[in-house]
């Protein structure tokens, strides 16, 4: 089994090779984690859902289910020196990530511009 901060390692490294639209599909899945908040009727429902399917998971979708996996592991400082170093590489995904948080909701905009889905409290 991984130590965490090796867990936390191979996080950065594969947020680092990621493409824009899977770190915009990681964002709410982040601010969730962060937010303490559970969404559902989107993405993050359905990636977490993850288990019957007709063809294997993609490397992202392993990826992103190991983070969820770890992210419960992690003591509070492992999860501040994450946000910071996640934050530290992409500011434009931190100024969305922190609008995410600020706001008090994670929500999604379906292309029509509704919320698609609803934010509850666990």
């Amino acid at each position: 089994m991984l130590s965490a901060d090796a867990q936390i390692r191979y996080m950065i490294q594969w947020f680092q090779e990621w493409s824009d639209l899977q770190k915009s599909d990681f964002l709410p899945i982040m601010a969730e984690r962060y937010a303490n908040r559970v969404f559902v009727n989107g993405i993050v429902n359905s990636l977490a859902n993850v288990e019957c399917r007709d063809k294997p998971m993609s490397l992202f979708e392993c990826r992103v289910k190991l983070f969820k996996e770890w992210f419960i592991q992690w003591s509070v400082d492992q999860k501040d020196y994450f946000f910071k170093q996640i934050t530290e590489l992409d500011s434009t995904f931190a100024e969305k990530l922190n609008s995410e948080l600020n706001n008090g909701a994670v929500a999604m905009v379906n292309g029509n511009g509704d919320l698609d889905g609803e934010v509850i409290d666990d």
